[in-house]
C-alpha cells in the first residue's frame, strides 16, 4: 500500500485541548478560517467527526498513613482521554490546521501556511483514516501505559479485531501506523469503498469504530452519519 495517508504535518502540533465542551458549534455557520480557538477545539473533542473515550484508573493511592493511626490512604482517580477522530474528514483537518495557525501565529512561515492550507483541503478518495491520541491533565502510570500501547501495535495484531461497522456491514483495518512526530496520533486506515461502493453513505445510520487488541485498551466509538454532513457533503 502506498503511504499516502502518512500525513505530513508538524511536530509542533501539541495543542492543549482543554476548553470546556459546552461551546456552541460554529463550524457549519462560517468558514473554518473564521473559527475561534474554542470552536476548533470543540470540533476536535466533541463533534460528529471527533469523539472522546474516557479511561479511568482508581488503583493509585496517595497518603502514607496506617489505619490504626487514624490516617487512611486516599484513592486517587486518574482519567485519560482518548480522542478518536476521522482525520479523513475535512472538518477535522481544518480544525487542526486552524489551531496550528492560531496558536503559532508568530512562527508560521509562508511555506508552512501553504502546507496547512493543503492539509485542510486534501481529499481522501481511497481510504478512511481514524486517528487516536491520548491525553490527561496530569502525568500518571495509566497515561504512560496507554500512550506506550499505541507504539507497540502492528497491522497484523489488529487485522482481525479492528473494524468499522456501518449499515450492517463490517470492514476490517487495512493498515495501522503508530504515532509519528506530527502529533496527530496513531492512524487506523480502512478502505473507503467495498465491492466498488462507498462503505459509508447518507443512509448508513451510524458508523462504529471498534478495536480490541490483546493487552491494550479497547476502543469503541459510534458516530451518527446524518450529523457528518458539512458544506452539503458527507464528510468522513
Amino acid at each position: 500500500m502506498k503511504h499516502t495517508c502518512r500525513v505530513f504535518v508538524f511536530s509542533s502540533f501539541a495543542v492543549v485541548l482543554s476548553y470546556p465542551l459546552v461551546v456552541t458549534a460554529q463550524w457549519n455557520k462560517k468558514p473554518y478560517t473564521e473559527w475561534s480557538e474554542k470552536d476548533a477545539t470543540k470540533l476536535l473533542n466533541d463533534s460528529p467527526w471527533c469523539q472522546t473515550q474516557a479511561v479511568t484508573d482508581t488503583s493509585q493511592m496517595t497518603g502514607q498513613g496506617r489505619a490504626d493511626s487514624g490516617q487512611s490512604r486516599v484513592q486517587e482517580v486518574v482519567n485519560v482521554n482518548l480522542r478518536i477522530r476521522f482525520l479523513s474528514a475535512k472538518p477535522t483537518r481544518q480544525a487542526i490546521s486552524h489551531l496550528m495557525e492560531l496558536t503559532n501565529r508568530e512562527k508560521i512561515s509562508a511555506q508552512l501556511a501553504e502546507r496547512l492550507k493543503a492539509f485542510a483541503a486534501a481529499d481522501f478518495p481511497d481510504y478512511i483514516v481514524i486517528t487516536v491520541t491520548s491525553e490527561s491533565d496530569k502525568a500518571s502510570r495509566l497515561l504512560q501505559q496507554t500512550q506506550a500501547s499505541f507504539y507497540k501495535l502492528t497491522t497484523s495484531e489488529l487485522r482481525n479485531n479492528t473494524y468499522l461497522l456501518s449499515g450492517g456491514q463490517r470492514v476490517f483495518i487495512k493498515e495501522y501506523q503508530p504515532p509519528g512526530n506530527d502529533g496527530l496520533g496513531a492512524r487506523y486506515i480502512f478502505p473507503r469503498t467495498v465491492d466498488g461502493k462507498p462503505f459509508i453513505t447518507p443512509e448508513s445510520g451510524d458508523v462504529l469504530f471498534h478495536s480490541e487488541p490483546a493487552g491494550a485498551t479497547a476502543l469503541n466509538m459510534r458516530y451518527k452519519v446524518k450529523d457528518m454532513m458539512y458544506g452539503g457533503k458527507l464528510e468522513y
